[in-house]
Order: C-alpha cells, then structure tokens, then sequence
C-alpha cells in the first residue's frame, strides 16, 4: 500500500507510464479482488497535476481524487491472517492425535518399551557376527575357488557310476540279450552281455573311490577353517551332497530311461574296467572266497521267474497295454503246471454214463435228453467204467435199424478208457491227450477207485474260461458256474461248484491262499 501511495502522488511517474501497463495490472487485481478490492478509499488527495484520466480508470479511482481510508485494508489483511492461523492450527492438532495413536499403537504391539532397545541390541549381535565371520567366510571361498573344481569333477563321477549302476541292474537280463542280439559286433550291449559282473565290479570301485576322496577332500577343508568342529560340518554337508546329488537324482533319471542312460555309460565303464581290472580281478576272487566259506553258490538264476512275469502282466494290464482277460488267460497258462486234475475234473456223482449192456437205442434216447458227443460205459456200477461210446459211432448203426435193437452199448464202445491218477498237473493231462488224441480220461484216486471224468473241454476251460455250447440248459449251466444267492444280511447260499476265486470276486472278499 505504500507503493500504491508513492505511485499516487508522484504524478510524473504515473504520466510516463504506459497505459497498456495499467491495464494488465488491473485485470491481475481483478483475479486479487479477495484481497484488493475494485473500490478503495483513502484520504490521501490525488495532486491535481495527474491529468492523465486513464490512469483513474485502471486503478478504479474517482476523478475527484476521494480514496476513503487506509485502515479498512489493513482490518481485512489481518483477518486473512487470522484465518491462516486457525488453519495451521487445527492441523497441528490432527497431526498431533495421529502421532499420539501410533505411539498408543506402538506400546500395546511391543507391550514394553524394552523390546525395541532388544531389538536394536539383536541387530548389533548379527552385525557383530557377520563381521567376525567374514574372515572364515573368505576362507572358505578361497578353498571353494581352489578345489571347487576336483570336488565337483569327484561327485560328477560319483552320478556317473550311480546312474549307471542304476541302469544295467534296471534292464531284465532277457531285455539286455534281445539288445545284444539287434547291436552290432562292437556295441555297447554286447559288451554288457558278455560280462555283467566286470562292469558291476568296475562301477562300486569307481563309486567308492571317488565318494571316498571327495569326503576327504571336504572334511580337510573344513578342519582347516572350523578346527575339529570341521569334522562334524563335513559329514553333514557331504551327506546331503552325496544323496541328493549322486544317489537319488542319478538313479531317478536311470529308472525312467535305463536303456537310453545304459548306452550312455556302458562304453566308457568299459574303459574304465579296462584300468581297473586288476583291482577287480582281486575283489572278485576275494568274494567269491568268501562266498565258499559260507557255503553259498553262485549259481545263475532264470532270467526271468514266474513271479516277475506276473508283476510285468500286472504292469501291462495297469498301463493299458494288455486287457485283464488277456491277463488272466496268461496266468491260467502258468498255473496249469500247479493245478491237480481233480481240481477240474466232474465228479463222479454228477457223469452221464450208461451201462454197457444198454441198447443202441437207449444210448440214442440218452443222446437226445444230453447231446453229449463221448459217453462212459460201465459194467453193473458206474465206476466200474470199462469203455467210452461215441455218439457219431450211431451213424454206422443208423441204416441197419434191427441192429438198434439188438446191438449193445459194449459192442459198440470197442475204444478203450484211458485213466489218469487224480494227482497229475493239468499240463501234463493236456500233453497226453495231444499225444494220445484223446479228449476224455476217467480219474482214479490213490487207491485204484474212479472219483470222476475228466475232458480236454475241461482243461482248455482252465485257460480261457467256461465253455458253454449252444444246447446247454440252464440247469447244466449253472452247475458249471454255481450260483449265489443271498439268504439274509451276510448269509448266502453257494453252490458247491463255485471256484473260490470266483467267490471272492463275487463277493468282493479276500480268501486266504491255500489249497482246499
């Protein structure tokens, strides 16, 4: 304001100015009207020499010089000031309650005030001890950077001896002959084949030295660093190393893919068996030494048992590779050799058979209710069986009609029976009816007794199943496969034909495995 008064009453100053000036900062007091107002009044009179009547009109003055008072603008500057004043003010006072309820906050969380001071006493600890842990720090990089390199190379060869060890026990000796066979003179499986102990031998000499040197190699470093509680650190890290990187992830990979991994590592082992050979001429000898002292024999196993093929069929069977009936028609075939006639055989309470005096025509009538192509003959009792008639044989008797009538059964069952004792295996039963082109047999106990008949349909059913033909009553069918028939909660009804095995999967129970 006092640069507003100099300027009013200096007119020379006023005069010399542009009037364009004026008028730009009459349009900034404009935007300032809060603070300057349009019309002021002050006491102070406008010398009468300023003529110049535009600058009046910038600045909003009446040409006869009245300006009102000074004092008013001085009231409104320091009520503006006031209200900035109440302003800081009441943010001073929220900043003031955020801050008091954090501290609050801060109290309730660390409960005492001490935990802080602990905590910066922690944090002087660990700088403390990193810092007096530097020095073996760089040790042990020094070390790392000297023989970093030989302990890596040592549990590399370590994998390689384990993946390989892995992968030549993995492959069935069968599998490693059928790739012999397909390899070329000088391939890797061939080599293999030729002496699988030498490669075993080479591989554990191999891995036991280098897992031996690269132990040794830690555990002097660690000394060295740590003084004797470097023994303890060493044993720890290189157990964890020695799993995790040369025992269980080299023999995951070779279980995947054991051929592909034994191609890889076969030729170099067997150079390696090459240097080696000495010492594995001297470990081989010396076990075999002591396997004689405890009088045990090497002797060669079969390539493959009948256990393991059944664990591969079950494999194929779960892998979709084979169906479940392909499956257990194999196993039938393995199990024929364990399985007894009397296991298969009709018993003799349930044969149709005819006593030999019979005529021709009765046997026909026998044929008509049964259609059973072979028939046993018997004299007086029924396991006096002494001949078995064909029913194709009536088709030589047919057009002779009067020797129907006085032809027997016994003059025409002129082929005799063959009998096989009730112990025989089934295998051996259907190599003797190949042999003997035979499809029927009647059973004898120990004691020379007939116990039932046995057929080839019988034995084939061991291999794929129940046969059923197309004149087979429901009756005859059902004595085949027996029924189950539940009686009440937990109690059925079975017949006496029903095989445990298809008890079991009936009634989804497990039976123990043991002969009845």
């Amino acid at each position: 304001m006092a640069l507003e008064s100099s300027i009013f009453s200096r007119p020379t100053f006023i005069y010399s100015t542009k009037s364009s000036s004026f008028m730009f900062f009459n349009r900034n007091l404009k935007n300032q009207s809060k603070f300057l107002p349009k019309t002021n009044h002050y006491p102070t009179p406008v010398i009468s020499t300023c003529s110049n009547p535009q600058a009046f009109k910038a600045f909003g003055i009446p040409k006869n010089g009245s300006f009102g008072h000074v004092g008013s603008l001085r009231e409104e500057n320091e009520g503006v000031g006031n209200d900035q004043k109440l302003v800081l003010v009441k943010r001073g006072i929220l900043v003031a309650m955020v801050c008091g309820v954090l501290v609050f906050g801060c109290k309730r969380v660390f409960a005492v005030d001490g935990v802080a001071n602990a905590g910066y006493g922690v944090i002087g600890q660990c700088i403390l001890l990193l810092r007096n842990a530097w020095p073996k720090a760089s040790m042990i990089l020094k070390v790392f950077k000297e023989q970093g390199l030989v302990l890596t190379a040592l549990l590399g060869l370590s994998a390689f001896f384990s993946m390989a060890e892995t992968a030549i026990t993995t492959l069935w000796p069968w599998k490693v002959r059928e790739l012999a066979d397909k390899d070329s003179e000088d391939g890797v499986f061939k080599m293999l084949s030729s002496d699988v102990t030498r490669f075993l031998t080479t591989i554990l000499i191999g891995t036991t030295v280098v897992n031996i040197g690269a132990t040794a190699l830690v555990t002097d470093a660690a000394t060295a660093i740590f003084g004797e509680a470097g023994v303890t650190a060493a044993t720890g890290v290189m157990t964890v190393a020695i799993l995790l990187l040369t025992e269980i992830t080299p023999k995951s990979i070779a279980v995947h893919n054991p051929t592909e991994v034994a191609r890889f590592v076969v030729r170099p082992v067997a150079w390696l068996s090459v240097i080696l050979y000495p010492v594995g001429r001297v470990v081989t000898y010396l076990s075999m030494g002591m396997l004689k002292i405890l009088g045990l024999k090497g002797k060669s196993e079969p390539y493959v048992t009948e256990d393991e093929l059944k664990l591969m069929l079950r494999g194929a069977e779960l892998s979709g590779a084979i169906e479940e009936e392909e499956q257990d028609m194999i196993e039938n075939v393995l199990e024929i050799k364990d399985t007894h006639v009397r296991e298969v055989m009709t018993p003799l309470v349930d044969v149709v058979a005819i006593d030999a005096s019979s005529t021709l025509v009765e046997f026909h009538n026998l044929w008509l209710t049964h259609q059973y192509s072979r028939v046993p003959a018997f004299e007086q009792r029924i396991d006096n069986i002494v001949g078995i008639a064909y029913a194709m044989d009536l088709l030589d008797y047919v057009p002779k009609g009067e020797l129907l009538e006085s032809t027997t059964v016994g003059d025409m069952a002129h082929k005799p029976a063959y009998f096989v004792p009730d112990s025989m295996s089934v295998w051996n039963l259907l190599r003797e009816f190949r042999i003997r082109k035979v499809h029927m047999a009647v059973v004898l106990n120990e004691y020379g007794g007939t116990v039932g008949i046995v057929t080839l349909e019988d034995v084939v059913e061991e291999i794929v199943g129940e046969i059923f033909d197309e004149n087979d009553s429901k009756e005859e069918i059902q004595k085949k496969t027996g029924y189950i028939v539940m009686r009440a909660e937990g109690i059925f009804d079975v017949d006496a034909n029903t095989s445990i095995d298809q008890l079991s999967e009936d009634l989804n129970i497990k039976m123990p495995e043991v002969y009845y």
